[in-house]
């Protein structure tokens, strides 16, 4: 292998992912609860808990909770898990488990998910500089949740929802980006509820209806 050849680990998800706020609080809350149960001591709660303020990467927080949980944060980050093959033929696409999301990206240019698209019950967002829309008007599907999980950056996602569905965005965090949200997180009648979770970072997040634009374009 050449100087100029990457290394396996440089493609390693798990091990060049920055992690942020929401993940080390899910890792300090596994250390709490491992302490109240007994599992380790108080005074390895500070020191593991000191390591996950430290930690960078996915693989860091491994580190610290590979002896109290099997779902390790790696898991999230890497390539498809073994138990996805163990699935039905028609939930082995990617978003049928959750170690196993459908990732949307946006880098410089936009990504727009819509019309009759399959919706999968995992999806992890990733905008950069630009948006994601996630547009479920014309969607048709059996699910009662879809869980969408946010690592926005300094990007904005966007979810557009029929009038019946719900949006609750009770888990989504923010530092120095906005949340905004014209639905209610309850649907109507048995519809949808999407359930947003994590952090947006320096972007934003919204959730509307349809508006003159939508319609306009559905009625094409």
């Amino acid at each position: 292998m050449s100087d100029a050849d990457p290394r396996p680990e440089d493609s390693d998800p798990a091990r060049t992912f920055r992690i942020g706020h929401k993940e080390r609080d899910e890792a300090i809350e596994i250390l709490r609860e491992a302490a109240g149960d007994g599992r380790i001591t108080v005074d390895e709660l500070d020191e593991r808990m000191e390591a996950v303020q430290k930690a960078k990467h996915p693989v860091d927080l491994d580190a610290v909770l590979a002896d109290l949980t099997t779902d390790l944060p790696s898991d999230r980050y890497r390539p498809r898990a073994e138990v996805v093959r163990n699935l039905p033929p028609a939930q082995q696409a990617r978003g049928w488990n959750p170690i196993d999301p459908l990732v949307v990206r946006a880098g410089w240019e936009s990504e727009h998910r819509r019309g009759r698209w399959n919706v999968p019950p995992y999806i992890r967002c990733e905008p950069s500089m630009s948006t994601i829309e996630l547009n479920f008007l014309e969607v048709e599907t059996d699910l009662e949740t879809i869980d969408i999980d946010v690592i926005a950056g300094a990007g904005t996602v966007v979810v557009v929802v029929p009038d019946d569905w719900g949006v609750d965005v009770a888990e989504l965090s923010k530092s120095w980006g906005s949340v905004r949200s014209a639905v209610s997180a309850v649907p109507a009648g048995g519809a949808p509820t999407v359930i947003v979770s994590g952090s947006v970072g320096m972007g934003s997040f919204r959730a509307r209806f349809a508006n003159y634009f939508d319609r306009r374009r559905m009625a094409k």
